[in-house]
């Protein structure tokens, strides 16, 4: 596992989170995307940074944080969903998807959030295992919810997890 860091995402980082949405999921107007997740009430987003040293001649220098992904969600009441997760292929099985849902998790439960929400396409399976390790369980599968470039769909499966689950922890 790397050293991530995860922080609530300003303006500053909407690049940054466009072109992981770009890279994760859709290239077609990522900014565009990124944007309407964040415009319901409630919504906010978190960026992960991982430090990297630049490789040199003498293979030392100053750490430079790079985005490595990113999540939006939201927070209504006592429940939280989460919109996107998105990370950069080379960060993947990094612990950077790991880090970004426990600091919603531990952010939310603040905000006074029993439980997360989230849906993810039935064909995949790095992020169900990732979500499962997490204690997130199966509640229901949505038909025909996400559409693929070629324009295939695709169901999601809705999973959901109490914040007091000892996996978040």
């Amino acid at each position: 596992m790397m050293d991530v860091d995860v922080r609530l995402a300003t303006v500053a980082d909407m690049d940054a989170m466009a072109a992981l949405y770009a890279e994760a999921f859709d290239p077609m107007q990522p900014r565009m995307a990124i944007e309407q997740y964040l415009t319901p009430p409630g919504a906010f987003a978190l960026v992960a940074h991982i430090n990297t040293t630049p490789l040199g001649p003498e293979k030392s220098g100053v750490a430079a944080p790079v985005a490595a992904g990113f999540l939006i969600g939201r927070v209504v009441l006592d429940e939280t969903e989460i919109f996107s997760l998105g990370v950069a292929d080379e960060f993947r099985r990094c612990g950077v998807g790991r880090a970004l849902v426990k600091t919603l998790c531990a952010l939310a439960a603040t905000q006074g959030a029993k439980r997360v929400f989230l849906e993810v396409a039935v064909d995949n399976p790095g992020a169900t295992a990732l979500y499962r390790s997490l204690g997130f369980k199966i509640a229901g599968r949505r038909k025909n919810y996400y559409r693929d470039p070629g324009g295939n769909r695709i169901d999601a499966i809705v999973m959901q997890c109490g914040l007091d689950n000892k996996d978040l922890g």
